[in-house]
């Protein structure tokens, strides 16, 4: 069911309808996305939407590293996804990490990742600039950009953003000249400076949360 609708079209910000069961999770969300990353195993991830006849989207995603003595960190490549122009830093230094794409079956063998995890899964493996130590974390920011046509979307009148996300704080940026017309979750939007839609989800399930964003072209 649809339970956000934004009519921002000519105005500098933009506004939104929330009906009474979002209104009760607004305040949690509000307070969630404003928590520093600093936190241990903190993760974010911002798409930023790219022209909706491109099928792309750029994606920063920041997560931390706390399992102690891990050398590396293993970042799962969605299948149906072409990843493209990836770069991975160290937050702390800003100093690039080396990275390679592995299997689900490498991947495993390090004891790294589920060890449900298929044989021709894919996943970027990132070489940490030293194994976490003890009672300690490393935070990592991953850079990357997603192709996918199932997930996103050209429409006669805009597009559509339909990709379950599964981590817990996800922010959504609709492509320059774009108005939100319906999300399928509930969401906090915002404008940024440049007239840009930001959607801010929390994934307050233990699975993931079925995103859908519409968006219409403004005239």
């Amino acid at each position: 069911m649809e339970v956000l609708r934004l009519y921002a079209k000519r105005r500098p910000r933009a506004a939104c309808v929330l009906d009474s069961i979002t209104i009760m999770r607004f305040a949690l969300l509000l307070a969630v996305c404003c928590i520093p990353a600093m936190r241990a195993a903190d993760e974010v991830t911002v798409y930023d939407l790219l022209a909706p006849a491109t099928h792309s989207f750029d994606i920063i995603y920041d997560v931390t590293a706390t399992r102690e003595s891990a050398p590396y960190f293993f970042n799962p490549i969605r299948p149906g996804s072409t990843a493209s122009k990836e770069r991975v830093v160290d937050r702390a230094t800003g100093k690039p990490l080396e990275f390679t794409t592995v299997d689900g079956k490498t991947a495993k063998a390090g004891g790294f990742v589920s060890p449900r995890t298929g044989d021709d899964a894919q996943f970027l493996r990132i070489t940490l600039a030293r194994p976490v130590p003890k009672g300690a974390e490393t935070r990592i920011r991953i850079y990357k950009t997603y192709t996918d046509a199932p997930s996103y979307y050209e429409t006669p009148t805009g597009f559509v953003f339909d990709r379950p996300l599964g981590i817990k704080r996800n922010v959504v940026i609709l492509p320059k000249g774009y108005e939100l017309v319906g999300s399928a979750s509930p969401a906090m939007v915002s404008a940024d400076p440049d007239g840009r839609i930001r959607v801010s989800f929390l994934n307050d399930r233990d699975d993931q949360l079925p995103v859908k964003i519409t968006g219409r072209k403004l005239k």
